[in-house]
């Protein structure tokens, strides 16, 4: 019908709104009487207007002007009208697009893999860009009812689709959006172009698809040039994507694309293949709230975050797609990454790892064509069609001549001669692997060539990842090839070898006198080590080359060399090293100073701890407060009264005083120096400085004030938290209210509790609604404890926190809302996460103490067959808790897996099988054969 109606009014000559709305008023026969606006929409808007006279007189008086039989037009339009009311007009209202429609319909790149970001939206949070601006600026015309076209001009993933999705969502209640696309974008375009009413987003992705192709392109190109200049149709907003190269070819000069030319030209805005400072610091502000744009915010190479979070599930579907030997190396690299290794792997590396991940049948299937299938292997892994690759070249040019070996047991001695070019792993598949593989221990040649051919820097890691699953003999070998250049290493290999060989000195003698002794930290260990044997000469050894080797310019590193000295009875080695450390050590950062006082002092070096007093007092950075807090305490120890009281005044003119942590951290070490009439200059200035915002700092700063005897400005701080803290943090709300009673604020308290909390608290933190709960519950406000149990805390508590689902239970029970916490049972049971057995083992007790055996049985059977076993000290705690709830027959299934989470010392403990494994296991599971240091390469 709006067709029929539209075609009348050009032919009646696209008179005025005004001038139809006058032939209807002086012609008092027609059935209906539409002012200006109804007009308007009854020749242009796609819904079907609500009163069939109104349009059939717009009809009849537009019949006229075209010289039309009135008559036979407004017995259509009636007709039309009673079939009208299920035509659609070209696109869909914007408000039915939800993210799945989003990604499918109109191409914008899906995020991060659902495993990365459960219970998310489909798209992570959008970030605004310096571009969106401008962007926002041709949409808000559009809004106001004018016209126009946008072009994003950027490379592949850059997130130009995202970008115009999230300028166009927002846009009012009526507003359609259209994206032609089939048979072929350029054909549907141009069948729907009469369609397109006014309110309607032309969604044009990929534009070249649309303008490109000839004859049609320059039609597609000047329907739209038609479109956006009929004023009759409008408000319309076509909106488009072309890559670069793309806009080049269509806005040169030249007939070619003349047409397309004059649409686009002026109306481009270029996407940045990087986010930029500005970008990054608005990103900072949405990566805590979604673990994509986090993993985004750590991994993007040189600031690219749109692509990594596009390319992302792109690499995802190649790696599983891959077979044989492709998904061989590529599991080579995932594997080297999780374990220690860091971003850059030498090919060779992985060439010699892969055919370890292969059957005998699948290896010899290749190894006819010699290293033919490298060429094409690294072809699948590497960027291409603008999508990260699997694996990036770091370093140029094709693998070099250097020894590949193919074999698959053995330990050849390390790659001499040219070195391998270097590749980086996509990070995403990094971090997919990390829960992937988390419990598989790679096989034997994965280890041979990582001692062969990884980067000496990355031998270290490696070796503990070794050690942590029982592979002894290849954790030795890594520390060996490591320890030249890390004394950590070093030490770790004597502690190894001495439990296999305990009567063995070999190992230290090696070591002392191969390994670089440079790094403090690291010859600290490697002495704590060789005391430890008893290779008593070794240590002495190591001592000597010390005092003169070790860089000392690190404080935290020298304390610890000094401590590991004086474990050793190296008393004169001691004075060496103490009297370089008075001279060369770096004192600008506070807390590393107050360590070497404190090291120095325990060391009986007291002319030394004097002379790092006198510079340190001059030195120190004393900006920052927390820092300097422990630097106060050391000169206090260390009896320098008059360096600690030049540091205090310091403090007062330089400190920044806006961290209420901070802040508090120093007004306790200034009372404990007794340095009162700074407490009183500080308490001055960070009652007006301090930002307290933050109701758990805010809270801290509070009993700082209060305990330093600060009382006026503990009065000007309650009253400013009363106020000023943000109430939606449920912990930090608890704090502060507990801080408000012992600092007596009673008004405060009243004045924060009126701002209602318990209505604005976040209820997806269970810790912090628990402790909420308590301090309700503690001042007395029972109404708030009312709302806030109203609002079913239970059934929105967060339980990825096993430990704050176990607090929120126990709050629970002791506020009687059984119904509550049968609420919250109901979802522990199959929703709790296993994560964090910490956690988990005070759930279990909760459990038990609210008799929900049910949910004991479940959690507990759910705890054995797939906790993650990768770091917890409460973890052996929490298998006697699976056993006495009744899930012993998973024990042993829980066991198995400890070896290939790196916790093979508890495997051993809970199995017994010490002398069985005493010189470790294979990767199979195998008890390894006895070797030596002899055996080592």
């Amino acid at each position: 019908m709006k067709g029929l109606l539209y075609e009348v009014y050009r032919a009646a000559g696209t008179p005025s709104l005004d001038e139809i709305v006058k032939d209807i008023t002086e012609d008092n026969e027609l059935p209906g009487a539409p002012g200006r606006d109804t007009v308007r929409r009854c020749i242009s808007d796609p819904t079907v207007p609500p009163r069939q006279a109104d349009v059939v007189a717009i009809a009849r008086v537009l019949a006229r002007r075209a010289a039309m039989d009135a008559d036979d037009l407004a017995a259509r339009i009636r007709n039309l009208w009673v079939e009208a009311g299920t035509a659609q007009a070209a696109g869909r209202p914007i408000g039915e697009f939800d993210d799945r429609l989003v990604m499918d319909d109109l191409e914008v790149h899906p995020s991060l893999d659902t495993a990365v970001g459960q219970g998310l939206d489909m798209l992570p949070a959008y970030v605004p860009r310096s571009h969106d601006n401008r962007l926002a600026a041709v949409v808000q015309a559009a809004r106001e009812g004018r016209s126009g076209i946008v072009v994003l001009v950027g490379g592949s993933s850059t997130g130009k689709t995202r970008a115009l999705w999230d300028a166009v969502k927002g846009l009012p209640h009526g507003w359609r959006l259209w994206h032609p696309l089939a048979p072929t974008r350029a054909d549907a375009l141009l069948a729907g172009l009469i369609n397109v009413a006014p309110q309607t987003v032309v969604w044009l992705n990929e534009a070249q698809d649309y303008l490109q192709p000839a004859p049609l392109g320059e039609q597609v190109a000047a329907g739209l040039r038609t479109l956006l200049n009929d004023p009759v149709r409008g408000p319309v907003l076509v909106v488009a994507t072309l890559w670069p190269g793309h806009w080049e070819t269509l806005t040169a000069s030249g007939a070619a694309h003349a047409q397309a030319r004059e649409l686009l030209s002026g109306h481009e805005i270029h996407v940045p293949d990087a986010f930029t400072q500005a970008d990054l610091a608005r990103l900072a502000e949405y990566a805590p709230t979604d673990p994509r744009l986090r993993a985004a915010a750590d991994h993007a190479a040189d600031a690219q975050i749109a692509q990594y979070l596009a390319g992302a599930p792109v690499l995802l579907a190649r790696y599983r797609a891959s077979r044989g030997i492709t998904r061989g190396l590529i599991h080579a690299a995932m594997d080297a990454r999780r374990l220690g290794a860091g971003p850059y792997l030498p090919l060779a590396w992985l060439v010699d790892a892969a055919p370890a991940y292969l059957t005998d049948t699948e290896w010899n299937a290749i190894t006819a064509g010699g290293m033919e299938w490298l060429a094409s292997v690294l072809e699948y892994l590497t960027p291409r069609d603008g999508v990260p690759g699997i694996l990036t070249p770091v370093s140029t040019g094709k693998p070099r001549n250097q020894r590949i070996s193919r074999a698959r047991t053995g330990s050849p001695e390390p790659t001499q001669g040219p070195r391998s070019p270097l590749y980086q792993l996509a990070d995403y598949l990094g971090q997919h692997a990390r829960t992937e593989r988390r419990a598989q221990i790679p096989p034997i040649g994965f280890w041979t060539a990582a001692a062969m051919r990884a980067h000496p820097a990355d031998k270290g890691a490696l070796g503990r990842s070794a050690q942590d699953r029982g592979l002894y003999r290849d954790a030795a070998q890594l520390y060996k090839y490591a320890a030249h250049h890390d004394p950590i290493s070093a030490a770790a290999l004597i502690r190894l070898l001495h439990s296999l060989s305990p009567l063995d000195r070999a190992p230290a003698q090696w070591a002392a006198a191969e390994v670089d002794l440079t790094n403090p930290d690291g010859a600290a260990d490697l002495l704590d080590a060789l005391s430890e044997v008893g290779a008593t000469e070794q240590t002495m050894a190591v001592a000597n080359r010390v005092v003169a080797e070790a860089d000392l310019t690190n404080p935290d590193g020298a304390a610890s060399l000094l401590d590991a000295l004086g474990e050793a009875g190296a008393t004169e080695q001691t004075t060496i090293v103490a009297n370089r450390v008075a001279i060369e050590a770096d004192l600008t950062n506070p807390d590393s100073a107050a360590s070497l006082l404190g090291a120095l002092r325990e060391a009986g070096a007291t002319e030394q701890a004097t002379s790092v007093a006198n510079r340190v007092a001059i030195e120190a950075n004393v900006s920052y407060p927390g820092g300097v807090a422990s630097l106060l305490e050391a000169l206090r120890e260390a009896g320098a009264t008059e360096q600690t009281t030049i540091v205090a005044n310091r403090v007062v003119a330089e400190a920044d005083l806006t961290n209420p942590d901070g802040a508090a951290d120093l007004l306790d070490a200034l009372s404990e120096v007794g340095a009162t009439e700074q407490i009183m200059a500080v308490s001055n200035r960070v009652v007006a400085e301090a930002d307290l915002t933050n109701p758990d700092s805010a809270a801290d700063f509070l009993n700082a004030l209060r305990e330093a005897g600060a009382t006026e400005q503990t009065t000007i701080v309650a009253n400013r938290v009363a106020i000023e803290a943000n109430v939606s943090y449920p912990g930090g709300v608890a704090s502060l209210l507990e801080a408000l009673r012992e600092a007596g604020a009673t008004e405060q308290t009243t004045v924060l509790l009126s701002r209602n909390p318990a209505a604005e608290a976040d209820l997806t933190n269970p810790d912090g609604v628990a402790s909420l709960l308590e301090a309700l519950r503690e001042a007395g406000a029972s109404e708030q404890t009312t709302v806030l149990l109203s609002r079913n805390p239970a059934a929105e508590a967060d339980l990825t926190n096993p430990d704050g689902v176990a607090s929120l239970l126990e709050a629970l029970r002791e506020a009687g809302a059984s119904e509550q916490t049968t609420v919250l049972l109901s979802r522990v049971a199959a929703g709790a996460d296993l994560t964090n057995p910490d956690g988990l083992f005070r759930l279990l007790g909760a459990l038990r103490e609210a008799g929900a055996t049910e949910q004991i049985s479940v959690v507990a059977n759910r705890v054995a067959a797939g906790a993650d076993l990768t770091n917890s000290d409460s973890l052996f705690r929490l298998l006697g808790t699976v056993r006495e709830a009744g899930a012993a027959e998973h024990i042993t299934a829980l066991s198995e897996r400890l070896p290939g989470a790196g916790r093979f010392h508890l495997f051993i403990r809970i199995t017994g099988l010490t002398q069985k494994y005493l010189y470790g296991r294979e990767p199979d599971g195998t008890a390894a054969d006895a070797w030596t240091w002899s055996d080592l390469g």
